[in-house]
This record gives structure tokens, C-alpha cells and sequence, in this order.
């Protein structure tokens, strides 16, 4: 037994499919994830056989898409935890998925295009999920989100198609009992799943039957309404004549409302007419108001600054009224003073005349003195 056999993947198809057919892995590249160093394999549309001797990686490959499809480590019956699966010497592993994204099927078109790639990168500390679109441009990196894509594709990484990996059919293999033979063919799991599958069947079909039971009156009743629809339709076009005879009536009064109507739709439209000029009247005048408005309020500011000063010139004068009998005084005094200075400015005057007379005189004299 040279050649094992491998797990049947989502590539697995029981109908010839269409050339493009969103779901479908594309290739697989796998970087120091367990035995492989630098792997790439590309996928057919259809059914797809992985064959090698033991020991060549063909486990791994389908380990690697069950891990890239958001399986936990145990689920692959290959270790215990996913930094198990680096390659021994190594600090890292990487799992790169192309999935095809083509057809009536396709998840998320507009925002993958025609491919999605799964990238999962597993360090000794860390583990983290990549998804692309179809140019290698990152999209999203959370599980939920690849989780969401898996169930979009219906893709199950844990359902019972596994015939035999490599460990079980070591242990089928040497198994002695016909007992053990068959617990490592993992028949026993199917069979349950399927029992399981048939009660749920069971079940289901029990609650549609219920349902059709519940659905019986209420056809009887759709049955009874029909009738009575029926036997409404005649006395629906009886309404149709009543309404048709009304009608006719009402237009035996509309020629003359119609005329009235007329007149009136003149009137309407001259009114209609003058709208505008009215409008721009009231819109005059609300500018004409507001600019009335900014005047009053100008004048309020200004009457107040007005208030102010003549309360202030009220108080200067009720001030300076207290100082008038003294000012009285005063200017009593300055004018006896005036006077008198008045006085003696004009007897100085006088004598200035005098002299100047006399000086005159003078000066004649000696002009005739000297011819």
C-alpha cells in the first residue's frame, strides 16, 4: 500500500459543472507548511486526485485548506496546535488559497472580483487571516468575515467524506478484528450522521404535515370568500351603472359650472398675472420696512446718547447754578473795574491828544522858523 488516499475536497462535483463556477479552489501555495518547503499546485473544475507515496505531503495539502478555511488544528487530526504545522526549522508557515469568484454564485463581486485569495500566515506566537480580491489587494482580516465566505460557498471543512487518511489507514491496516476494521474506516460516524440526518427528515416532515393540516381551513375559507367575490362582481357593475348614471347626471350641470368656471379661471389667471408686481410691491416695501427699522433703531441709539448728555448738561447746569450769584458778584466787580480802567484810558487819551497837539505846534513852529 504505497499510495494512501486523500481527502475528497469542495472541488468534488457529482454534476458536470459550467466553465465557470464561483467556489471552485483554483490553486493552493504552500511556504514551509509542514513537510513542504515551497509548494504550488493548481486545481481542476471537476474532481481533482492527489496521489504520492507516503510521506510526500498529500495529507498536508488538505490539512493546509482545511487550516485555510478556518479549521482548528485538532479538526485535522495533524496536531494539537496550528504552529505545530511550521516545518521544522523554520519560524513561519504560509497558506495562500485562490478560490474562483465567477457566476450567479460569486461572493461579493464588486468588492473581490473574479477571485478571492485565502492567505492564513501561522508564526510560533501568532496566527492571522487574509482575504483579497482577484489583484492581490487586501480586503478584510477577520475570521468572521472568512467565515462568512465559507458558509456563502457551502464549503464544510469538517464533513464526513473522509474515507481514510493517512493514520487510519495505518491503523485499518493493522487492525486485527473485523471490529477495529471497521471503527477505522469511520463508517460507523456516517452511518450515525445519517440516521441523525433521517430523524431531523422525520421531524420535518411531521411539521409539514402539521402545517398542511393548519393550511385546510383556511383554503376552505379562501374557497368561501371566492364565492362571495363572485356573487360581489354583479353587484359591482351594478355600481358601475349607478356610477355611469351619476355621472351623467352631474354633467347636465356642467355646462353651466363650467361657464362659471371659466369666468372664474379668467379672473384667476389676471389675478395670477399680478402677482408679481405684487410681490415685488411687498417686497419693497418689507425692504422699505427694514430699512425703517435699522432708522428707528439708529434713532433709539442716538436718543439714547442724547439722554445721556442732557443728563449730563443737567447736572453741569444744576452745578454751575450754584456758582451764578458768585459769578453775578464777580462780573459786578469786573465791570466797576472796567470802568474805572475805561475812565483812565480815556484821560490818558485826552492827554495823548494834548501832546500830539503840541508836538504839532511844536513842529510848525520850527518849520516856519527855519524858512
Amino acid at each position: 500500500m504505497g499510495e494512501s488516499t486523500a481527502r475528497v475536497f469542495p472541488n468534488l462535483q457529482y454534476e458536470q459543472q459550467p466553465q465557470y463556477t464561483a467556489g471552485i479552489i483554483k490553486k493552493i501555495r504552500l511556504e514551509n507548511f509542514m513537510c513542504h518547503e515551497n509548494f504550488e499546485m493548481e486545481f481542476g473544475e471537476n474532481v481533482n486526485f492527489v496521489l504520492g507515496q507516503n510521506g510526500s505531503g498529500k495529507s498536508a495539502i488538505l490539512a493546509a485548506l482545511c487550516i485555510a478555511f478556518g479549521s482548528r488544528a485538532k479538526g485535522t487530526d495533524r496536531a494539537k496546535h496550528l504552529k505545530d504545522f511550521i516545518k521544522t526549522g523554520c519560524s513561519n508557515a504560509v497558506i495562500h488559497v485562490e478560490i474562483q469568484n465567477e457566476g450567479e454564485d460569486a461572493f461579493k463581486p464588486e468588492i473581490y472580483g473574479d477571485a478571492i485569495i485565502v492567505e492564513r500566515r501561522i508564526s510560533e506566537s501568532t496566527c492571522s487571516i487574509i482575504l483579497k480580491d482577484h489583484q492581490g489587494r487586501r480586503v478584510v482580516h477577520r475570521m468572521a468575515d472568512l467565515r462568512e465566505m465559507v458558509e456563502h460557498f457551502n464549503i464544510d471543512v469538517d464533513n464526513p467524506c473522509v474515507i481514510m487518511n493517512q493514520d487510519k489507514s495505518r491503523e485499518f491496516l493493522h487492525s486485527g478484528s473485523i471490529k477495529d476494521k471497521f471503527k477505522a474506516t469511520l463508517l460507523q460516524q456516517v452511518n450515525d450522521l445519517l440516521e441523525t440526518i433521517s430523524k431531523e427528515i422525520g421531524v420535518a416532515r411531521g411539521i409539514v404535515e402539521d402545517l398542511e393540516g393548519s393550511i385546510k381551513p383556511i383554503e376552505k375559507e379562501l374557497n368561501e370568500l371566492q364565492a362571495k367575490i363572485k356573487a360581489m362582481e354583479h353587484i359591482e357593475q351594478m355600481s358601475a351603472e349607478i356610477r355611469k348614471l351619476k355621472n351623467k347626471l352631474a354633467w347636465s350641470w356642467v355646462y353651466d359650472v363650467d361657464k362659471k368656471l371659466q369666468a372664474k379661471s379668467a379672473m384667476i389667471d389676471k389675478l395670477k398675472n399680478r402677482i408679481p408686481a405684487c410681490q415685488d410691491k411687498i417686497n419693497q416695501q418689507l425692504l422699505q420696512i427694514e430699512r425703517l427699522k435699522e432708522g428707528i433703531s439708529k434713532k433709539k441709539d442716538k436718543i439714547a446718547t442724547m439722554t445721556e448728555k442732557y443728563t449730563q448738561l443737567k447736572q453741569i447746569i444744576a452745578d454751575q447754578s450754584q456758582l451764578w450769584p458768585l459769578a453775578e458778584k464777580e462780573v459786578l466787580v469786573l465791570e466797576q473795574d472796567c470802568n474805572s480802567k475805561t475812565s483812565q484810558i480815556q484821560k490818558m487819551l485826552q492827554r495823548l491828544k494834548k501832546l500830539e497837539q503840541e508836538v504839532q505846534d511844536i513842529h510848525d513852529l520850527d518849520v516856519k522858523n527855519t524858512q
